[in-house]
């Protein structure tokens, strides 16, 4: 019996490795691109915090012994050792387990999710990015069964005709909005042709989540403007219709005390 169940592992494991390629077949260079990008994998992996939900410690301790969350080896014992990812895929366990999806459940869909053959590219992260693009995912458990990612869309037509079973939904906006509290997820920057440039997706990100300490917009050699929250940018329509029209000189983006980067068009 235990033979054939590694067997069934290793096959299951092969799917999920298949499918990973074949999501990531079907993704434009741009995007792929923005997924390699230095910058972008510091904000999402490098950037480490705490828990700041107040959820108990021993409890995170006991899922990181389980493998239903995961962290690297050096951060273990820190404080701040979740980064982005993590954090936001901590807060839906939390809720999951409210719900009583079990464990080993959880542990499953963390390795579908996280895990893939394809450095830099997880189908987590990418459901991430997609939904701070506005087009929102939703992680659905079905009674019984390990939890997959569905476009909002799908997921609201199949639940239309009936196509789920009992399930618990959790919508990725929801967590991510924890883990970015200065997001301008709900504004339109109205950047023409976004997934056709990485670095266009590049600053939709930063502008979208509010992970910067402060942005110098470059409009032409000595004509500077400071935003210090991308919800402010929204009533500046001249550097709006700047940006949205890939028209400025270059942006610095001060992400933290130890990093920034620029873009030019």
């Amino acid at each position: 019996m235990t033979l054939d169940i590694d067997k069934a592992k290793k096959i299951q494991d092969r799917l999920n490795e298949q499918s990973v390629r074949e999501v990531l077949g079907e993704l434009p260079v741009a995007i792929i691109n923005l997924l390699n990008s230095k910058v972008l994998n510091y904000c999402l992996h490098e950037h480490k915090t705490g828990i700041k939900t107040g959820h108990p410690i021993r409890i995170v301790n006991s899922w990181l012994a389980q493998d239903v969350i995961k962290i690297q080896e050096g951060d273990k014992g820190k404080i701040r050792r979740f980064d982005r990812l993590e954090n936001i895929w901590l807060n839906i366990v939390f809720d999951a387990r409210k719900f009583g999806i079990p464990i080993d459940d959880l542990k499953y869909t963390r390795k579908k999710l996280f895990e893939s053959p394809v450095k830099n590219f997880s189908l987590f992260k990418l459901g991430v990015i997609k939904t701070i693009f506005a087009m929102p995912q939703v992680l659905v458990f079905p009674i019984g069964g390990k939890g997959s990612l569905y476009s909002i869309d799908a997921y609201a037509q199949w639940f239309s005709k009936k196509r789920f079973p009992p399930h618990a939904a959790f919508r990725l906006e929801d967590y991510i909005a924890l883990e970015y509290p200065n997001n301008a997820f709900s504004e339109d920057f109205h950047i023409k042709n976004l997934f056709e440039d990485k670095n266009k997706m590049l600053l939709q990100y930063f502008l979208k989540t509010g992970d910067y300490q402060y942005v110098k917009v470059h409009l032409k050699q000595g004509d500077v403007r400071l935003i210090e929250n991308s919800k402010s940018l929204i009533q500046n329509e001249e550097v709006m219709r700047r940006i949205g029209d890939w028209n400025f000189h270059k942006i610095d983006i001060i992400i933290n005390d130890d990093l920034a980067t620029s873009i030019k068009p």
